[in-house]
């Protein structure tokens, strides 16, 4: 071994220690992937599939042959012998990102707009009035608790990200300019066009009780039997933004490995009990179908808009269904009662 090189390899890590040459790897040619595949994975690919090596070319090696291989993570692969399968997966993939984004991004301007009409009507358009007088949840809480530490702890970190925003924007944003060169103060709907619908839950997270049982009441989401707190919104908020964010940054969402957190067992019971179908837990994506399609009709959007998405989203599972005819893999990713469940969301 060149005494230049001390290497030591932990759970499959190889680690340089200091002073060390670091060992470079070639890269391999479209060719020589393909045959790495044939001859390490056994799928068949190219050898008269003349398709195929522009198709990897086109959906990229790590991008999405190594990623749309496995449900979820490595640990549970798909039961796969030919290329044409992955692409298959793939081409799911990409309608299941197709029918999400336009209809995510006006749930999430609709409830932008929910939000900021509930916060500013009868009160201050600026931050420090609506950090004052909305964004207060912690006076709903003994002062000196821990809840109450816990939630001010929250209200800080809200103000400071909100401050952020507006620092790291000034110079991008004409918008903030002319607040700021004009020494006014910044409104909300000219923050709100620049935050993430991670802020956004954030934010309805800090609204005191009042201010956010009006906000569900507005949307059409307030139940008290499941949401003494009204952080109903707030806890899907989130749910959608990973989904959101992964199909923004073209990441997989056919097995729902863009989710960051626990469902909650309220969210579940609540969803349950007003759509009429059971075993709802986010584990595929049909869960996070019916989550939209349960927005889009408290947002009062119409009737066949929402019949519209639902079909197309039955139309793209029964379209990989004929495609793949595996049906092993199609439980993998929708589960047995992945049909049934779309099949019961009424509009």
């Amino acid at each position: 071994m060149n005494n230049k090189v001390a290497l030591v390899i932990l759970d499959r890590t190889v680690i340089c220690i200091e002073g060390c040459e670091i060992m470079k790897e070639k890269g391999k040619s479209i060719n020589s992937l393909m045959k790495h595949i044939r001859d390490n994975h056994h799928i068949k690919i190219g050898k008269g599939r003349n398709k195929d090596k522009r198709e990897l070319l086109n959906m990229g090696y790590f991008h999405a042959y190594k990623a749309y291989k496995f449900v979820k993570n490595i640990e549970h692969p798909l039961l796969l012998s030919e290329f044409s399968e992955i692409k298959d997966i793939y081409d799911l993939d990409n309608s299941l990102k197709e029918l999400f984004y336009p209809v995510v991004m006006k749930v999430e301007t609709a409830i932008n707009n929910y939000t900021i009409a509930c916060v500013v009507t009868d009160g201050g358009t600026d931050l420090e009035s609506i950090f004052e007088d909305k964004l207060n949840h912690y006076s709903d809480l003994n002062e000196g608790s821990r809840g109450y530490k816990k939630e001010m702890k929250r209200f800080l970190q809200l103000r400071k990200r909100m401050d952020d925003v507006i620092a790291v924007n000034y110079t991008k944003s004409n918008v903030i300019q002319h607040y700021v060169h004009n020494n006014k103060a910044v409104p909300l709907w000219a923050i709100f066009e620049l935050t993430t619908l991670g802020d956004l839950g954030a934010f309805v997270g800090r609204l005191n009780n009042v201010t956010r049982e009006k906000l569900s009441k507005d949307i059409g989401i307030y139940d008290k039997r499941f949401d003494t707190t009204n952080l109903l919104l707030s806890k899907h908020l989130y749910i959608i933004k990973d989904l959101r964010n992964a199909v923004a940054h073209n990441n997989p969402i056919f097995d729902c490995r863009f989710r960051t957190g626990k469902i909650s067992n309220v969210v579940i019971n609540h969803l349950e009990t007003n759509l009429g179908i059971k075993k709802i837990n986010f584990k595929t994506i049909t869960d996070y179908v019916l989550l939209v399609a349960y927005y889009m009709s408290c947002l009062q959007f119409t009737k066949k808009e929402v019949k519209t998405f639902i079909r197309k989203y039955e139309k793209i599972i029964s379209d990989y269904q004929k495609k793949s005819n595996n049906s092993e893999n199609y439980r993998k990713i929708f589960d047995v009662d992945g049909k049934s469940k779309i099949q019961k969301f009424k509009v």
